[in-house]
């Protein structure tokens, strides 16, 4: 295995195994997601919306508020933690590119994040199978909810090597980590809310909002993720007009928010001084 890409993939699989941040991060998403599943199952008959439906959204905003925060988690000392360590000059001086070994950091840590979220995810499916509620249409679903999962996690994995490039200090890398996640998941949608509620709306027109709901990458996977089982379960009805938008725009737009951080974390690593 001379490729200096796979050697560092190896070396820090290795690392998140040993750590137990794989197995951690599991039983994380295995634990949450029975307990949204099996709280869950009640009656829906007075809601209008099917037991589906519900799942599906329930298990979206686990993923909304937990994949980033791991995928953050697993990324923000890449960089700087090996510089701190004196690390990162050692690795470099061997015939490994700058960009090599970024690349070799994103791709371990996108690829635990992405065995936990099958893992994890993968217990909804035994239980199903075990209560005998496992139907194509809830395996379709499921597929579908674990995809987006895993490409928002490595959204969040490339801004956060970003970060760990762009800061000198890992405590400075938690902070910014802890501000993204903040942005993007709470205070985004907070003020768009807040606009679109009050006396000043029209300052969004209905073709501006599916513009502006793509500069979040927590948006897009929320509309992929619950577009097919309704545009009703949106937290407003006018949010719905973004579902208009193909599939392949959506998904697009989120492997830009992967390629973009990331080769920003690249350029950035090769014009630093070390």
């Amino acid at each position: 295995m001379s490729n200096p890409i796979l050697i560092i993939c190896s070396r820090e699989i290795k690392n998140t195994v040993t750590n137990h941040y794989l197995l951690g991060m599991t039983l994380l998403l295995a634990t949450l997601s029975l307990s949204l599943m099996l709280l869950g199952d009640t009656p829906f008959g007075s809601t209008g919306v099917n037991k589906l439906s519900m799942q599906i959204t329930s298990l979206s905003s686990l993923s909304i508020f937990f994949i980033p925060l791991m995928a953050l988690f697993l990324s923000y000392d890449a960089i700087v933690g090996e510089n701190e360590q004196g690390s990162l000059l050692l690795m470099l001086s061997y015939p490994i590119k700058r960009s090599e070994f970024v690349l070799g950091k994103f791709i371990a840590n996108w690829v635990s994040l992405s065995v936990a979220i099958v893992l994890g995810y993968g217990a909804i499916l035994l239980l199903s199978l075990f209560d005998n509620n496992l139907t194509t249409e809830f395996i379709y679903a499921y597929l579908g909810l674990v995809f987006t999962s895993i490409l928002l996690g490595g959204a969040f994995t490339a801004m956060a090597l970003l970060i760990s490039v762009v800061v000198i200090q890992r405590g400075t890398a938690i902070i910014y980590c802890i501000a993204v996640w903040l942005f993007f998941v709470i205070f985004f949608d907070m003020i768009l809310l807040i606009v679109l509620t009050s006396k000043y709306n029209y300052i969004i027109s209905a073709n501006a909002l599916s513009g502006i709901m793509l500069f979040n990458p927590i948006d897009i996977f929320r509309i992929i993720s619950i577009s097919e089982q309704g545009s009703n379960l949106l937290p407003l009805q006018a949010l719905s007009k973004i579902t208009e938008l193909p599939q392949s725009v959506l998904i697009s737009s989120m492997f830009v928010w992967i390629v973009t951080p990331l080769i920003g974390a690249i350029d950035l690593l090769k014009k630093k001084d070390l």
